[in-house]
């Protein structure tokens, strides 16, 4: 006669089955890390010597993420059109391109300008980004409100909401690739802040993690997670903007340092609140993630969510330090 396990064997093989499953995830996510971080070196690194390549990627996010953002709030508020809406956030995002000097598409400036370049040259890209928002919000909302009055106004709200949140990142990146000489390394250490402080918020999370930091909105999101992201950020300013940032604009090592320091607790910040602001997106929707296109990670919207933040705040980042020259 077959008997129940104990209770104590039950235990044993829940935790057993829960274990291989915890490193199967890991594997799945670490495998998927490796193929994103080759594609982004694909694209990423040539923008060098070519400024407008990572930008031919940034569309690909752009025009995912809109469709990610657009299917979850329709779950809610059905009514807002998923390709009309990454199409029309695709082209309000390379607006920006009508800001840059002429004959910089292909190299951008070059690095000889680093400090004679007016630190407004970037902004005038984002200047023509938030001018085409002016123009263009209305009439996007205005059909919809005429014909359903003001019960439509939640839905247009939303449809405004994710063409801008999700266009910013884009029209950032071409004002700082466009906007300043050394704006491919802002534009690097923007997109490295990301990754970095997300992958070491989780794994330091996984080992230590124990005091939940806002678990209404990220119930896996921990303290002391979010601490490992913040120190790792801090290590990578620390080498990185002295030597590639703060060198060629004539910071003293001194300066650099604070800089880094100031710049890597304000960039960790802003990503976390990106990483919240999405999963409260969630919530709301009440769903687990954005899509399932990255296996272990979600969507793109789960991977890349910080970039809506970081960008732009890298973007104000690099005019002060521009002033400062």
């Amino acid at each position: 006669m077959v008997t129940d396990p104990s209770p104590v064997r039950k235990k044993r093989i829940h935790k057993t089955t829960r274990t291989r499953k915890d490193h199967s995830d890991l594997m799945t996510r670490v495998r998927t890390g490796a193929i994103e971080g080759i594609v982004l070196i694909v694209f990423i690194l040539p923008g060098r010597w070519v400024a407008f390549f990572p930008i031919i990627l940034f569309i690909f996010i752009t025009f995912m993420m809109t469709i990610e953002h657009v299917k979850a709030v329709n779950l809610r508020m059905p009514g807002l059109k998923v390709i009309p809406t990454a199409l029309m956030t695709v082209f309000i995002g390379l607006t920006a391109y009508l800001g840059i000097l002429k004959d910089s598409f292909v190299r951008g400036l070059p690095m000889e300008l680093v400090k004679s370049v007016d630190a407004t040259l970037a902004l005038r890209s984002l200047g023509v980004y938030a001018l085409f928002l002016v123009v263009l919000f209305p009439l996007i909302g205005l059909p919809r409100l005429w014909k359903r009055g003001s019960e439509a106004l939640p839905i247009v709200i939303a449809n405004v909401w994710i063409i801008f949140s999700c266009s910013l990142p884009l029209a950032s990146s071409i004002a700082l690739l466009y906007g300043y000489p050394i704006g491919w390394r802002y534009f690097v250490l923007a997109v490295i802040t990301t990754v970095l402080s997300d992958s070491a918020a989780y794994f330091v999370g996984k080992a230590w993690g124990k005091h939940q930091m806002v678990p209404t909105l990220s119930p896996n999101k921990t303290w002391e997670g979010t601490l490992g992201g913040v120190l790792m950020t801090v290590i990578l300013y620390l080498i990185y903007v002295p030597l590639l940032i703060g060198k060629p604009l004539g910071f003293s090592t001194a300066g650099s340092l604070v800089f880094a320091l100031i710049t890597a607790i304000l960039m960790s910040a802003v990503s976390t609140f990106g990483d919240l602001t999405s999963s409260a997106l969630k919530r709301w929707c009440n769903i687990k993630d954005f899509g399932t296109l990255l296996p272990g990670h979600g969507g793109i919207s789960d991977r890349f969510d910080s970039l809506k933040t970081a960008l732009p705040t890298m973007l104000a980042i690099a005019t002060l330090a521009q002033r400062l020259v």
